[in-house]
């Protein structure tokens, strides 16, 4: 596939994602309204427009809040620290560059956090791994691990419980 017919790809997509985002919000539905949020951040991410993918997954973070949903929650924290982590590249000053790398550590960290409250442990596996990747590519190893780890005992305790795993009170 060339270049242009990727960009073209991803301008579709962002088509589709803003077309998917007026549908949620004229349907005045809130979590339907946050993933389409996202995917408009992820979309955005895809082409370039990193200033606009950020407020887009912020304007999705503050909606998933308010609805104490979670999920969506993670989710936009995690594409928040994808879209700093992103700026890094462009980022000549190394203020600027600490500042992007602090803020995208912090939602990856409250992303962490929140995957404890879930009562679904497989989802919080998978949060832990992707936060976790997150950490990586921030060059956080010691953070990555310390996840790697959590998420690896919950797998080891659902092979000792026959595949469902049993959270621990915390």
């Amino acid at each position: 596939m060339t270049t242009n017919a990727i960009l073209e790809s991803a301008r579709e997509a962002l088509r589709e994602a803003m077309s998917a985002l007026d549908a949620a919000e004229a349907a005045g539905e809130p979590a339907r309204l946050s993933q389409a949020l996202a995917h408009v951040s992820r979309c955005l991410r895809k082409i370039g427009a990193l200033a606009d993918a950020v407020w887009y997954a912020k304007r999705g973070l503050q909606l998933a809040r308010g609805l104490s949903a979670v999920d969506a929650s993670v989710d936009a924290l995690c594409e928040l620290a994808v879209e700093r982590s992103a700026l890094l590249d462009d980022q000549d000053e190394p203020r600027g560059a600490e500042r992007l790398r602090d803020s995208a550590r912090d939602h990856c960290f409250e992303a962490a956090q929140l995957a404890l409250r879930s009562a679904d442990p497989q989802w919080e596996i998978t949060v832990l791994l992707r936060v976790s990747d997150l950490f990586d590519r921030l060059g956080d190893h010691d953070d990555a691990i310390v996840l790697q780890c959590r998420a690896v005992e919950l797998m080891t305790r659902a092979v000792g419980t026959g595949g469902a795993v049993q959270k621990e009170q915390r």
